[in-house]
């Protein structure tokens, strides 16, 4: 590898896509938060993330995109497929049949890596995170949706067509058949993604708390958070159980909003996750917090991913 090599990783999501600028040693030189522009087309929206990705440039030096430094970007979108490099459909966005590879390695003017944005941020905890020392681990990530990046003996799995280890969309036992951003019926997401932790607060609390104020709440000691936070923490033990039997992780490593709870609620999480997973698996998969950021891991990731890909 070259001295002085620089990725960008970039993670768009359903509310907010970031941008981060990163070093060979993963070190983040630059970093840029904006809203995802629904409202543009895809192309419109990938042309100003290069422009705000200049800027981010400016700030480390005389270099622009198209420097043979830069050795690419790799990006994380919903329902994005690495092999095809394209998005057939992603509901959060509303976008169908987008050419993302062939728009960021147009516009960027460098080669390009897309990833579903949970395997992002698996890819960045193995590397640079709390993943460092584990082969067989699930990524979950809790934000706008829930997302999951599955490291299988040491390397991402993606399955056939790149459509694997989507648990978020993982069928949990549940009497309040709620729907899924996707369509279905209580999968995982209708619960633990932000919307449905919202909905979750609203219904046991009769209030409009956010996650970061339900937390307060919670470390306050407050017994209607505490609820709440015994039922977010058994509806996803449900879904982790079914992944548990299915991969046999070392660990579940939590990133995104609910992270941000801290080893109090990854407590809570683990004991009803014994109560419910097979007897074989009791007492052998750990829960982490990711390491890397609670809200960069897919940034981290796709930085990780391009270095792996364009050095290999």
């Amino acid at each position: 590898m070259e001295l002085n090599q620089y990725a960008f990783g970039i993670d768009i999501g359903g509310t907010n896509t970031k941008i981060g600028l990163f070093d060979q040693d993963g070190k983040l030189l630059g970093f840029k938060k904006m809203p995802t522009l629904k409202e543009v087309s895809p192309a419109e929206f990938v042309e100003r993330l290069s422009q705000e990705s200049e800027m981010l440039l400016q700030s480390i030096g005389t270099i622009v995109l198209g420097d043979s430094r830069i050795v690419g970007v790799g990006v994380g979108a919903p329902m994005a497929n690495y092999f095809t490099g394209r998005v057939e459909f992603a509901p959060n966005l509303g976008w169908r049949d987008v050419p993302l590879k062939k728009l960021f390695e147009d516009f960027f003017k460098c080669p390009a890596v897309i990833e579903n944005d949970a395997n992002l941020a698996a890819i960045g905890e193995k590397k640079w995170g709390s993943g460092k020392n584990l082969n067989d681990m699930v990524l979950v990530t809790l934000g706008t949706g829930v997302g999951t990046g599955l490291i299988l003996e040491g390397k991402l799995y993606r399955g056939h067509d790149a459509l694997g280890a989507e648990g978020g969309h993982i069928l949990i036992p549940h009497s309040k058949n709620r729907p899924c951003s996707c369509g279905g019926i209580n999968h995982l997401e209708s619960y633990l993604s932000s919307k449905g932790i919202q909905q979750t607060i609203k219904e046991m609390t009769n209030q409009d708390w956010s996650v970061e104020e339900l937390g307060e709440h919670f470390h306050q000691g407050e017994t209607i958070a505490i609820n709440v936070i015994n039922q977010i923490a058994q509806e996803l033990a449900s879904g982790l159980a079914t992944m548990g039997v299915l991969f046999g992780p070392q660990a579940f490593i939590l990133g995104g909003g609910v992270s941000k709870l801290g080893d109090s609620f990854n407590k809570i999480l683990k004991n009803k996750l014994e109560e419910v997973i097979h007897f074989s698996l009791r007492g052998k998969i750990a829960i982490i917090t990711a390491t890397l950021s609670s809200d960069k891991g897919a940034v981290y990731g796709g930085a990780a991913h391009i270095f792996d890909e364009v050095n290999k």
